[in-house]
């Protein structure tokens, strides 16, 4: 294969290899970018005394993909259980209950996170009051009453943080059935893989600059070369 041909090739090459990625990320994307994104991982059984689950330990995994850092901000979270309320044990037989009202019991504790870096993800741990740790996994209520973000104007009034910040309505769940729940959270940030991906790109357009010089060097040594001869 000729220098030129290589050089073409190794564009083209660059080039489908750049559409693909582009592709691929396009594809799992389905969250908003510039978000606050977050799960709810590590449910584990906290056993009293007497060696009954009383309590449920969970882990909050927040990844702030915005280009600003997140002070702290409080999330009041709740679970529903629709099947506990939904029947009941009279003597040795098990019953429906009909009354919709008694169908839904609510899980819920409210939480406070603090100093997450942009592009950064940070785990906290949390306690909740139940015995019910299979209601905590995959389906999630949440409300963000407070998010205050790194340049929000902090106003104090009778003693009381005025305003609730600039990215309450930034955070996005996502569950184990989210492609992202895997590819999203990692422990390298996704400005530096971007850094990294973008020094390649520039690694490999010089290369086929270099090619490209090398291989006109070579013809014009060619072509002198062919003029001493005649």
């Amino acid at each position: 294969m000729s220098a030129m041909n290589k050089i073409l090739t190794l564009g083209l090459a660059c080039g489908m290899a750049l559409s693909f990625i582009g592709q691929a990320q396009a594809a799992k994307e389905t969250s908003k970018r510039e978000t606050v994104i977050f799960r709810i991982e590590n449910i584990k059984p906290i056993e009293n005394d007497d060696g009954l689950t009383s309590q449920c330990e969970f882990s909050f995994t927040v990844y702030n993909r915005m280009e600003k850092a997140i002070k702290e901000a409080n999330i009041d979270l709740s679970w529903a259980d629709n099947i506990a309320g939904k029947y009941k044990v009279n003597g040795d037989k098990l019953e429906v209950n009909k009354d919709a009202k008694k169908d839904r019991f609510l899980v819920s504790e409210t939480i406070n996170i603090k100093d997450i870096a942009p592009h950064q993800q940070k785990s906290f741990k949390f306690v909740v009051d139940t015995d019910k740790c299979h209601v905590l996994f995959d389906q999630v209520e949440y409300r963000v009453n407070e998010c205050i973000a790194d340049g929000d104007e902090i106003k104090i009034k009778n003693n009381k943080r005025e305003g609730h910040g600039s990215c309450t309505n930034m955070f996005d769940y996502i569950n184990s059935q989210n492609p992202e729940y895997y590819s999203e959270f990692s422990d390298v940030p996704e400005s530096e893989l971007q850094q990294i991906a973008d020094q390649r790109n520039k690694q490999d357009i010089q290369a086929i600059e270099d090619a490209y010089k090398n291989s006109i060097e070579t013809l014009k040594k060619a072509s002198n070369t062919l003029k001493e001869i005649k």
